[in-house]
C-alpha cells in the first residue's frame, strides 16, 4: 500500500498486485502460444497443455489479481475501503470516530529458524472500536516482506492526529503460540 494523497481532509492509499499479474499473463500466453503450435504441428499433448494453461493460469490470476483503495475523509467522517478482485468490488466503510489508530500486524516468518533474530512478514490494519472490544481491519490485501507498511501506518497515525500510538509493538501470533506450546498448554502430540 502506498500513499497516494495526502491532504488535511484526505488520506488516500492504494495498492496492486498489476504487475505480478501482468507477468502471470505473459507468461501464461507464452505457455498457450507454445503449446497451440505444437498441437498443430501435430503433438496432440499440447491441446491438453493449452486447456490446462488456461484453467490453471486463469485460476492463479483469479486468486492473484487486486486493487486496494483505502481513503479516509475528514469531511464525511468516513474510512472506505475498497478491495476489486476479478470476481467483483467489496465495500466496506467505517466511521473514522471509530478509528483509534492504524498498526501493522506481524507473523513470523516461517523459514526463520533464529529465535533471537526472527524475520516476519507485515501487514497493514486499523484498530477500532472501544478499549474492551478493540478489532483489527485489514487494510493491505496480504503479508509482504517490506517495511514500508511500518513507515505507512506512521503516516496514517500521524494523519489521524494519534502520531505516539505504538506500531507493531506486540509478539506476533507465530510468537504467542509458541510460548503456549512452551508452556504446556497447546495440543498434545
Amino acid at each position: 500500500m502506498k500513499i497516494y494523497l495526502n491532504e488535511p481532509d484526505h488520506l488516500i492509499l492504494k495498492g496492486t498486485t498489476s504487475v505480478i499479474s501482468v507477468v502471470l499473463c505473459i507468461i501464461l500466453l507464452a505457455v498457450v502460444g507454445l503449446s497451440l503450435s505444437a498441437a498443430l504441428a501435430g503433438y496432440s499433448v499440447g491441446w491438453g497443455v493449452a486447456v490446462g494453461g488456461v484453467f490453471i493460469g486463469g485460476g492463479i490470476l483469479w486468486l492473484v489479481y487486486h486493487k486496494t483503495e483505502v481513503v479516509f475523509d475528514r469531511a464525511g467522517n468516513l474510512l472506505t475501503l475498497r478491495k476489486t478482485m476479478l470476481h467483483g468490488t467489496r465495500e466496506d466503510t467505517i466511521t473514522l470516530d471509530n478509528v483509534k489508530q492504524a498498526d501493522v500486524d506481524l507473523r513470523r516468518n516461517e523459514r526463520s529458524n533464529n529465535r533471537l533474530h526472527a524475520s516476519y512478514t507485515y501487514r497493514l490494519c486499523v484498530v477500532t472500536g472501544a478499549a474492551q472490544n478493540r478489532h483489527r481491519v485489514a487494510l493491505s490485501h496480504g503479508y509482504t516482506t517490506s517495511r514500508r507498511h511500518l513507515l505507512t501506518a506512521q503516516k496514517i497515525n500521524d494523519w489521524l492526529g494519534v502520531p505516539d500510538a505504538p506500531i507493531a509493538v506486540g509478539p506476533s501470533m507465530a510468537d504467542v503460540a509458541e510460548v503456549i506450546k512452551t508452556l504446556g498448554f497447546g495440543k498434545g502430540t
